[in-house]
């Protein structure tokens, strides 16, 4: 039973979820206070960008081998299986248990075969951590053994910490403005990998990008610290090689812990199974859509914002969307409410110069215009 322990943990898990913590910091206050009330024999929660569901550089893995994280990812995007995360964000509850899901019978799932080649038989539960149909992260909890399953009334009791996590995740990325950038490393970084992922090369910046996300886990073969998120990049390229003939690589927002951005993509080499990760500083038009998402804006608002940004009028924005000019400023009014400013001025540069980190890299938008 949950009980009072569980109320209590879950007003704790809300008052780390309001208190504008970084998402780091976030996640380990709440891992913390979900093994209390759901005892975990292994854990993963992460950050993710909601453009992806992908991690985005903040997270933790407790006690999980190493070599399962490239495996894990791998499953996740090439394999069908069970609750993998992008489907249980469908769903009106956002934590799965991987028993329900293949009737008793959990060795039906690829994943959960891979897994036990590991760690044996265990019990599986997935969270997704959503608000308003974006995923802000997700977490996976495992119990091994002669460990018992988990309940509905544990399960019912992560179903209503995962929507506070998702606000708490969706305020982290406004709360720290990462400006931190000044004096290191311009050029891309690249990794490369052989066909198992192993790490078969990297440069010197890739060393020194990855140091600022992560002094945790390494790629197989690597000394360096690289984490969980190169390797989901890395089964993303795998996965979507298709889509990256047609469209080129999609770029994974990842924040480092100085609070600063970089981007990071994959990108397959030929025939030769080979995948090279490219790691980078963020430039303003990487991050601008992942801080409008953040601050809950809706899809008309998001419209009018870029609009603003390249310093069109009330009239100019009007005429593109067939608004009115009074439906406009009633769009802009709340966007200003939302945001936290009072002026064009302002929500330039809360949103394109704030959350951005190397001042060298910004191009900002044109100057908006004065026209009511």
């Amino acid at each position: 039973m949950v009980g009072i322990a569980g109320e209590s943990a879950l007003a704790a898990i809300e008052r780390i979820a309001d208190s504008g913590l970084p998402a780091q910091q976030l996640l380990e206050g709440a891992a913390a206070r979900i093994d209390r009330v759901v005892p975990a024999d292994a854990q993963f929660l992460a950050a993710t960008d909601p453009s992806t569901i992908l991690a985005m550089g903040a997270g933790l893995v407790r006690d999980l081998p190493l070599e399962l994280c490239q495996v894990h990812w791998d499953y996740e995007f090439m394999v069908p299986d069970f609750n993998k995360f992008v489907d249980i964000a469908q769903r009106s509850r956002l934590v799965a248990d991987l028993h329900e899901a293949t009737r008793g019978r959990p060795a039906r799932s690829p994943r959960w075969r891979v897994v036990a080649s590991h760690m044996g038989k265990h019990a599986e539960v997935r969270m997704v951590f959503a608000q308003g149909g974006a995923v802000w992260g997700i977490g996976q909890l495992y119990r091994f053994g002669s460990s018992t399953r988990f309940d509905e009334d544990e399960k019912s009791w992560l179903a209503r910490v995962a929507p506070v996590l998702a606000r708490g995740l969706r305020r982290a990325v406004l709360a720290q403005t990462g400006m931190g950038g000044a004096g290191k490393p311009e050029q891309p970084g690249v990794v490369l990998l052989d066909a198992d992922g192993r790490v078969e090369s990297m440069n010197r910046v890739a060393a020194e990008l990855l140091e600022e996300i992560s002094p945790g886990a390494s790629f197989r073969g690597s000394a360096h610290p690289v984490p969980f998120e190169a390797f989901s990049a890395a089964a993303r390229a795998r996965a979507d090689r298709p889509r990256f003939d047609r469209h080129g690589a999609e770029n994974l927002r990842v924040r480092a812990r100085d609070g600063t951005w970089l981007t990071m993509h994959a990108t397959p080499l030929a025939d030769s199974g080979q995948i090279a990760v490219i790691i980078e500083r963020a430039r303003t038009s990487d991050i601008a859509a992942l801080i409008v998402e953040a601050y809950g804006l809706t899809a008309r608002e998001r419209d009018i914002t870029w609009r603003l940004a390249r310093g069109l009028g009330t009239a100019r924005i009007a005429a593109e969307l067939y608004l009115s000019q009074h439906t406009v400023r009633d769009h802009i009014k709340a966007i200003f409410e939302k945001v936290g400013v009072h002026s064009r001025g302002e929500l330039v540069a809360q949103i394109f110069a704030d959350h951005y980190a190397p001042p060298s890299h910004f191009h900002g938008p044109a100057t908006p215009s004065t026209a009511s």
